[in-house]
């Protein structure tokens, strides 16, 4: 796939206005002509656009203007800025499950999946009762929610304030300390240039460790050891693990103020640092047993300013900072102690699967046809965009196949009604799945926790951004997946005379299908393209073609109703070996990977006897594309890995500094 990031970038840029005159004084005649001119052109190119889709549109069977009113009107209620963004554990997510469910009670559909219920037991005080077929939500947990009961900073007869002056961060312990202040400089263990960041004899033992942010810096504030921002050694975690395992009581952050880094001026926050969740959903950062902070430079000044021994020789951050600059330093403070408490209370953070079903009949009724789409989107962007902090609706990605899978349950369950008594039909499983942004999470533990076996799931067939097909074309892939396919869909896809094309932009594997295809269930992918909206908080309902995502829902209700009640069944060609995707990968790679702003995964440390060192990888790489697979992200690779086998041999396109590199990496098995 085309990198979503690069096409973002490619697209801005296109869509700036040119450049204004160097003139300082008013427009001129000619100016104010051209301008007027350009406006005209621009505006007879969107009545050309208007006309062509008239056209496009007249050409193709009407369908019920109700259904596109319908469509308008849930579409906006499942991207209005009320749903948060619909990111999991959000409030916004939870309504817009409430919104589904309403649709599903409404039509009388059946809920999919079991309650579990706690019920006073004479013997044991309390017994799980399980009933079957009676919630429409699969919940599954999706890390934890990290909350600060206690939040005590006090330095000598002053108490600073959690959020301005201070701010625990999410992998902090909880404790209650008062001790000394040693200083550590970036407690960086070892760095280039045989950096060392500790002396062997050195100890921070039950005393509070002030470390600095980032890592050694030039006269300028930017890294001594990489051109491009800060390298691994910076990271926060590796510090505190550095210090914990030396002793230290708690670890309070200051950054650098001269530092060149966007964050420079910002606390770090439980949330900012809250760490990534694995495609299970488990949490993959570390805790620690230790207080950890992140404190203003007034902060620091103050403790530097209460902790000294002597006026004469004063300590300051800026006299320290450039101590730290010039090599490793544990420096004590004096015996003069600050007091830290910090309480940290972690519970489960849950997010559901919906799920309901359409009872089939006869002698197939016991097997399923699948129809999802994934409900969840970026909340307030902490990943997979560009513009963190800010709104995402995801009217879009993907409001759009949310909203036609409602249209289709409507679709179905009406023309269910019209089978004969005696049609044998196969039962219809819509699912709207969550945390497909973090990593397919939802697909991937439904397939782990089916409701019926996976040998009775028959096909899936899936609709994510669906919203553009008056933009080109609509994209169907998955065709691979079974040969009967093309039989099964030629006739729907004639009848609709949607165009239509059974290559896809993105590739195979990025949206909930792959989840199902992994376990060897045919599927289907609907979808018609990225946009310059994508991932970004211009993704909003008034760009969406609605009447085109009604006639894909419908061309997918087509699709389901034949392959539910026609008597044979789709063939995968995994050879009917349908098993769960396994937790983890079978391959180590050898790299820390993070994302890359340019698009693609930086590689910030190479190990060495690894793939990746066997390859030539190195530090500062950026890799682009694995195989046929543009990678835009971290998130993006680790699902790939899971498909991978020891002795896989993979085709890397890898940037280095200003050379494109095509490299040749043979996996390793995990040892």
């Amino acid at each position: 796939m085309l990198n979503p990031i690069l096409i973002l970038t490619i697209l801005f840029s296109l869509a700036l206005p040119a450049a204004a005159t160097t003139s300082l004084g008013p427009e001129t005649a000619d100016e104010v002509r051209a301008r007027r001119a350009q406006r005209q052109l621009e505006e007879n190119k969107r009545n050309q656009e208007r006309e062509t889709l008239a056209r496009k549109y007249d050409a193709l069977p009407q369908i019920d203007p109700a259904l596109i009113e319908d469509y308008t009107t849930m579409l906006n209620i499942i991207a209005d800025p009320a749903m948060e963004g619909r990111v999991p554990g959000s409030r916004g997510i939870e309504d817009a499950a409430q919104y589904i469910e309403s649709h599903l009670t409404a039509l009388g559909l059946t809920p999919a999946f079991p309650l579990t219920e706690t019920a006073p037991d004479s013997e044991s005080d309390e017994s799980e009762i399980i009933t079957p077929f009676a919630s429409f939500r699969q919940q599954m947990q999706m890390g934890s929610q990290t909350a600060a009961t206690t939040e005590l900073l006090t330095v000598g007869d002053t108490t600073f304030e959690p959020g301005p002056d201070f701010s625990p961060l999410a992998y902090s312990g909880s404790a209650a300390v008062t001790a000394p202040v040693t200083f550590v400089g970036y407690a960086i263990v070892s760095g280039p240039n045989n950096y060392l960041g500790f002396e062997t004899a050195e100890t921070v033992q039950d005393k509070i460790a002030l470390v600095l942010n980032y890592e050694p810096m030039t006269d300028e504030g930017t890294s001594q050891w990489r051109d491009d921002k800060w390298s691994h050694n910076a990271r926060l975690t590796y510090k505190v693990q550095a210090l914990e395992r030396r002793g230290a009581a708690a670890v309070i952050i200051v950054s650098p103020p001269n530092a060149i880094d966007d964050r420079v001026a910002l606390l770090e926050t439980i949330a900012s640092t809250a760490p990534a969740s694995n495609k299970m959903g488990k949490q993959t950062g570390p805790q620690y047993d230790i207080p950890v902070i992140h404190v203003t430079a007034q902060v620091a000044n103050a403790i530097l300013a209460h902790t000294q021994q002597s006026a004469s020789v004063p300590n300051t951050l800026e006299t320290l900072i450039t101590k730290a600059n010039e090599s490793g330093i544990v420096l004590p403070l004096g015996e003069n102690e600050i007091t830290l408490e910090i309480q940290i209370e972690r519970t489960p953070k849950w997010t559901s699967n919906i799920g309901a079903i359409l009872p089939g009949q006869g002698n197939l009724k016991d097997e399923f046809v699948v129809i999802g789409a994934h409900y969840d989107h970026l909340g307030y962007g902490k990943f997979g965009t560009r513009s963190k902090g800010e709104l995402h609706p995801g009217a879009d990605d993907n409001g759009t196949g949310t909203t036609a899978n409602i249209i289709s349950a409507n679709t179905l369950t009406q023309q269910y009604q019209l089978l004969a008594q005696n049609q044998d039909a196969r039962s219809i499983l819509f699912l709207w799945f969550t945390a497909e942004e973090s990593g397919l999470n939802g697909s991937r533990f439904y397939v782990k926790n089916p409701i019926v076996p996976l040998q009775d799931h028959v096909v899936m067939l899936n609709m994510d951004m669906i919203g553009t097909l008056s933009d080109g074309l609509l994209e169907i892939g998955g065709f691979k997946s079974s040969k009967g396919f093309k039989a099964l869909t030629e006739p729907h896809l004639e009848a609709s005379a949607i165009p239509y094309s059974t290559q896809v932009s993105v590739g195979e594997g990025r949206s909930d299908h792959a989840s199902f295809d992994a376990v060897g269930i045919p599927n289907l992918f609907f979808f018609t393209g990225l946009h310059e909206r994508y991932h970004s908080p211009d993704d909003t309902t008034d760009l969406v073609d609605n009447e085109g995502c009604v006639r894909v829902s419908l061309l997918v209700s087509a699709i389901a109703h034949d392959a539910a009640t026609r008597a044979d069944r789709l063939e995968h060609p995994m050879s009917r070996a349908k098993k769960p995707e396994k937790e983890g990968p079978n391959v180590r790679i050898g790299i820390i990977p993070s994302n890359s702003s340019d698009g693609g995964m930086n590689i910030e440390r190479v190990f060495e006897d690894t793939s990746a060192s066997a390859a030539g990888l190195h530090p500062g790489d950026r890799i682009i594309k694995w195989n046929d697979t543009d990678l835009d992200s971290v998130e993006t690779w680790k699902p790939i890995l899971t498909n991978h086998e020891p002795g896989d041999v993979v085709h890397l396109t890898v940037i280095r500094g200003d050379e494109t590199l095509q490299l040749e990496m043979t996996l390793r098995p995990i040892e």
